[in-house]
């Protein structure tokens, strides 16, 4: 699946290492201190065998500061997520925002709702706590608190999820299959909640032998937990591990905790999305003192009511209105795609773009109105490949020269400012918040992270000294060696170009 690359030896000398570069502007790197210090690095051991890729450019101009395989194909791991981001900002718009709208198709008569609860999904993957103070209830709370304002205490229907909007399979192309218990494999779906993830607290018994003591979150009776954790002996090692069973309701949890140790958290992606959502909520409406008589039914995908009944249940168009929840803005979202690289949201603001274009709502649609989108936009991508919106899938391929042609492009559009802003930034909220520091490289850097077995990318800003700001890439596949060295190869590139004075 990976591609070959040409390796780099330390001991080779720099003519023969500027034959084995890209095009791109990094000959003559005899005369040029950066450009051969860069290749130094480039030579570091940790390279040797790997597949490498860097492009550095300046904004202003486009003019490349330095380039070694720039057009060579390389996993992008979330590095993929500049490009969902990019296209959903340039399609969508800063002040996009999902609108979730839960109505009826009865009347309320005495107290009682004579009819259904319907939730119309779109897409929006914000239905969590984490604009919520982290109360992954707080919307349904509000749902439930809108009924009672209009005095339903009862409802005789169904809670019906219309989730059809997105043609897509749960899972993308590409993806490992044995990553589809882990939250951030968690399954599409246009009726999203909770970030379509179960937590689960596991905290240590009394003493050594006691089983585990744990705690869901959110709080529910959804899932049958087969608690098989126990309390090992004090100082040894954690070994809890949650896997979800055949149903998506059965989970076991199993292996040890030590007595007087620190409770550990387990994410587990939820099988049945929609189902889970519609499930907390009826226990919810329960909560605030209102009873829902029938089941639970989703246009796509299983429910309490699965097979036929779901596929035959008639949603008209036209009803009462209950209850509109709105998301935050697009410019919000954006920070949990790029800051948090959230998987999930990704891959629901990919399928936003093919719905809010009027296409068929799946990943191969949107791909083709990512392609447009940048096209319009000026953005010329010579040899992108995207499977997903996330980056999980092994089917992607970006090259770094397509990826500085990218951030350049967007540092060009009006609305740059907010796609700088929903990058990281080294020792602060996200995925660089632990990044190595080298002279003080935190504050000049916003960047996006690409991290997958064997892959470690960063692509994005850095302001020099001179005050400059240079797009770059850091693609690295292949290397078999610690995250943690390969961070700090790349802190030390970052702290070279940022000594950089004067402009291009």
């Amino acid at each position: 699946m990976h591609l070959d690359c040409r390796h780099f030896f330390m001991g080779l000398v720099i003519p023969i290492l500027v034959f084995f570069m890209g095009t791109g502007g990094s000959a003559g790197a005899e005369e040029d201190p950066l450009k051969a210090h860069l290749l130094r690095i480039a030579g570091s051991e940790a390279f040797r065998a790997a597949h490498l890729g860097i492009a550095i450019e300046s904004v202003r101009t486009g003019n490349p500061v330095f380039v070694l395989h720039g057009e060579k194909r390389f996993l992008p791991a979330s590095n993929m997520k500049l490009y969902t981001s990019a296209a959903a900002l340039l399609a969508l718009g800063l002040d996009f925002t999902y609108r979730t709208v839960v109505m009826t198709d009865g009347a309320v008569e005495s107290g009682t709702l004579r009819g259904n609860i319907i939730i119309r999904a779109s897409g929006d993957p914000t239905i969590s706590g984490y604009f919520h103070n982290n109360n992954p209830l707080a919307i349904f709370e509000d749902w439930a608190d809108a009924f009672l304002r209009k005095g339903i205490t009862k409802v005789e229907g169904d809670i019906i999820v219309d989730n059809s909007l997105f043609h897509d399979s749960p899972l993308g192309a590409g993806w490992h299959w044995d990553d589809t218990d882990q939250c951030y494999s968690a399954p599409k779906d246009a009726f999203s909640y909770n970030n379509n993830c179960l937590a689960l607290t596991v905290t240590p018994g009394r003493k050594t032998g006691d089983a585990a003591l744990f705690e869901l979150e959110p709080r529910t009776t959804y899932f049958t937990i087969l608690n098989r954790a126990t309390t090992g002996i004090p100082g040894s090692g954690v070994r809890i591990e949650a896997t979800s069973g055949e149903d998506g309701r059965t989970i076991t949890l199993s292996g040890s905790i030590p007595a007087q140790g620190q409770n550990v958290i387990r994410y587990l992606a939820v099988r049945h999305p929609a189902e889970f959502g519609a499930f907390v909520l009826r226990e919810t409406l329960k909560s605030k003192g209102i009873s829902v008589k029938g089941r639970l039914a989703c246009l796509r995908g299983s429910c309490e009511g699965n097979g036929s009944k779901n596929g035959e249940k008639a949603i008209g168009q036209t009803g009462t209105i209950l209850a509109v929840y709105r998301s935050p803005k697009l410019s919000e979202i954006l920070k949990v795609i790029n800051g948090l690289s959230n998987n999930l949201y990704a891959e629901s603001v990919l399928l936003t773009i093919a719905a809010q274009a009027g296409r068929e709502v799946n990943t191969r649609e949107a791909v083709i109105v990512v392609r447009e989108v940048f096209e319009k936009a000026g953005i010329e991508l010579t040899d992108l490949h995207m499977a997903d919106g996330s980056g999980l899938s092994r089917y992607n391929l970006i090259t770094p020269g397509d990826t500085v042609r990218l951030l350049s492009g967007m540092a060009r559009n009006p609305q740059f400012k907010v796609f700088l802003g929903s990058l990281a930034t080294p020792g602060h909220e996200g995925t660089l918040r632990n990044w190595p520091k080298e002279k003080d490289i935190d504050d000049p850097v916003r960047a996006k992270t690409g991290t997958m077995k064997h892959i470690r990318n960063l692509s994005g800003y850095v302001t020099t000294k001179g005050g400059e700001i240079l797009a770059f890439s850091l693609l690295c596949n292949n290397f078999n060696t610690s995250n943690a060295t390969i961070d700090k190869l790349y802190g030390n590139i970052l702290s070279a170009i940022i000594d950089l004075q004067g402009t291009r």
